[in-house]
């Protein structure tokens, strides 16, 4: 199975995107730990929104990227976060039942995501690669541990989501940054 970074003699388009999608995940877990005591349907909404629209950035950056062998698998990782986004949005009281198991297996699928792009890093050389890695398995973590005490509480589940937010979102931030150096040798290759 390939990956983004099977096919460095094409230039990756939009690396920005995933700079973009960081960004987001810091911004909505700097909210959250400001501001925990709000209401769990507040959590809720922004939560959705936040799914919906980085799905949204991860479907254009899959559709941008389609000479990639494993642009497929970037399309699908979006449109499976529409479809959650669009449907905790449509329906919050169930969001609110389910928010911390939808949450945790959201940020498995996002961990494992990231173990994956630290090999393929690993495997082209880039040395800050294990960060990549840790990254992955501190949001399986993350995920596993709201998946042991999903009834603790509403501000337990609003730390926790906070920090997993914070650091999927440094990982995007680093991805985009490592995206934006193979997009710069890419172009490089091409030239030559």
């Amino acid at each position: 199975m390939g990956t983004i970074f099977d096919e460095i003699q094409h230039s990756v388009k939009n690396w920005w995107l995933s700079l973009i999608l960081g960004i987001i995940y810091v911004g909505v877990a700097i909210c959250l730990m400001f501001a925990p005591m709000d209401s769990y349907i507040a959590l809720s909404i922004v939560f959705s929104v936040t799914i919906l629209v980085t799905g949204i950035f991860e479907i254009l950056f899959s559709i941008t990227n389609r000479h990639i062998s494993s642009w497929g698998w970037y399309l699908a990782g979006g449109i499976i976060d529409v479809v959650i986004g669009i449907y905790l949005i449509a329906f919050p009281m169930i969001s609110m039942e389910v928010i911390p198991f939808l949450i945790a297996f959201w940020l498995m699928f996002r961990g494992f995501s990231s173990i994956g792009y630290s090999m393929d890093l690993k495997r082209y050389g880039t040395r800050e690669w294990g960060w990549y890695l840790a990254f992955g398995i501190f949001a399986i973590l993350c995920s596993l541990l709201i998946l042991w005490h999903p009834a603790i509480g509403a501000l337990y589940a609003v730390y926790m989501i906070a920090f997993a937010f914070l650091v999927i979102g440094f990982f995007r931030i680093m991805l985009s940054f490592e995206l934006k150096n193979l997009h710069k040798r890419g172009n490089n290759t091409q030239a030559s």
